[in-house]
């Protein structure tokens, strides 16, 4: 990843060293990206325990399927406060449902 350049969310679960290191950075014009991979590539234990920090950190803890949802639902529960209340349900056919479609169809 380039250095950052602005502050995002995720930024403080990025570890640059050491042994909890989860991601590798460059300049922001990729000028050092050769002499990185060829680092990695002649430490291939490093560069293995690097990729399973970031998948350990990210895709096994913060942005599993469970968290994602859990983050979208509370957005748009959120957006509600700043926006409209839709009507939950609707009468068809004299028949009451749901509108719309459940949040786990969608996604």
């Amino acid at each position: 990843m380039h250095k950052r350049t602005w502050i995002e969310p995720h930024h403080a679960l990025l570890v640059s060293s050491g042994p909890q290191q989860n991601f590798v950075e460059v300049e922001n014009d990729f000028s050092d990206l050769e002499d990185k991979i060829a680092e990695l590539l002649e430490q291939p234990e490093r560069a293995a325990q690097i990729a399973a920090n970031g998948v350990e950190t990210f895709r096994d803890r913060y942005l599993t399927p469970a968290a994602q949802a859990c983050y979208w639902r509370r957005m748009i529960r959120n957006w509600k406060e700043v926006s409209f209340e839709p009507q939950g349900w609707e009468f068809v056919d004299g028949v009451k449902r749901i509108r719309g479609i459940p949040f786990e169809t969608y996604v």
